[in-house]
């Protein structure tokens, strides 16, 4: 009996032994797994906690319908309450959002209608957490002591629409004419230095420059005219936009001239600009995904608010699309 007791023992004793084995193993993983949801929990609840307001100054542009939900999908996946408030292309309207944010946010970014404007908005934020987007200078954000940039390096587009017009003229010898966007804004004056950079030296000359201040009506008109002056002297466009391409397409159309006689060289990602290069209006665009930007702001911003170390100039991607790859990039 005694004997049959021990075995009895010396049997469940190993059972246990064996048991333990993966009991152990598995209490570790389901500890790690608890950690790592608790992480997770305590991040998105830090992240719930952000309150951050994006004053648009261009809320209604075809751009930012795409750039709008994309800060917007990106706010919701961080759990990150984001107000977007229309700026109105006013300064004065972003000065008061700004000053709202201050009162009632965590954060501010700032979609400025143009540079000189936006020192008022950016004194009013002086020792509050905010990020300028979409357009600014280097120049002008060191000047003034703008902490934080996500966007494009603006000139960028004036180096790749060179490098277009290089490759349709290499021996470098056209006349062009370009439809800008606003006088006075940062992109039109950082493309046209690139331009100047890029053409010193070649027989690149433009017969004319006029601002259509990003409206394909406009742009519509200016082109009609350039044709009715300049007519078979125009050897290509140079276009600052896409809403401007378009515009320069329907001018040639209604003259009757054939895709590539006259090439448009431009900077854009609207689907306008696609259909324009695989009809072979456009030569080439350089590109920006708005969408993109839209969600990379925010998610700096997210790291900002966290305490996390960001850099000072965060660029989005910028490159050159032609008929070869159309189809490997966004547009909208």
């Amino acid at each position: 009996m005694k004997r049959k007791l021990f075995v009895i023992s010396a049997i469940m004793l190993i059972v246990a032994a064996l048991m333990s084995i993966p009991l152990t193993g598995c209490k570790t993983e389901a500890a790690e797994e608890t950690a790592a949801a608790t992480e997770a929990a305590e991040e998105t609840a830090a992240a719930s906690a952000f309150k951050v307001i994006l004053s648009n100054a261009f809320y209604t542009a075809p751009y930012c319908s795409v750039f709008n939900p994309g800060a917007t999908d990106k706010a919701a996946e961080l759990g990150m309450e984001l107000q977007i408030l229309d700026g109105e292309a006013n300064q004065q309207k972003q000065l008061e959002q700004a000053k709202l944010a201050v009162e009632t946010a965590d954060g501010f970014i700032y979609f400025p209608a143009d540079v000189d404007g936006s020192i008022p908005v950016i004194e009013a934020l002086k020792d509050f957490p905010y990020i300028i987007v979409n357009a600014y200078t280097q120049e002008a954000l060191v000047e003034n002591n703008v902490p934080y940039y996500v966007g494009p390096m603006i000139e960028k587009h004036g180096y790749n629409m060179a490098e277009l017009v290089f490759q349709v003229w290499p021996e470098k010898k056209a006349n062009l004419v370009a439809i800008e966007g606003a006088a006075g804004a940062a992109q039109t004056i950082l493309m046209n230095e690139a331009f100047d950079e890029e053409f010193a030296g070649t027989e690149i000359k433009f017969l004319a420059k006029q601002n259509a201040d990003w409206d394909s009506d406009k742009a519509l008109a200016i082109m009609t005219d350039y044709l009715t002056t300049y007519g078979d002297e125009i050897d290509g466009i140079i276009c600052h936009d896409g809403g401007s391409a378009a515009g320069a397409i329907a001018a040639l159309k209604a003259a009757d001239i054939e895709p590539g006689t006259i090439p448009i060289v431009c900077a854009g990602s609207n689907k306008s600009v696609y259909e324009g290069i695989k009809d072979g209006y456009i030569y080439g665009t350089s590109t920006q995904d708005p969408g993109l930007e839209g969600a990379l702001v925010v998610e700096v911003m997210n790291k900002l608010l966290k305490g996390e170390a960001i850099d000072a100039v965060t660029y989005i991607p910028m490159d050159i699309a032609t008929k070869e790859n159309a189809d490997d990039f966004s547009w909208f």
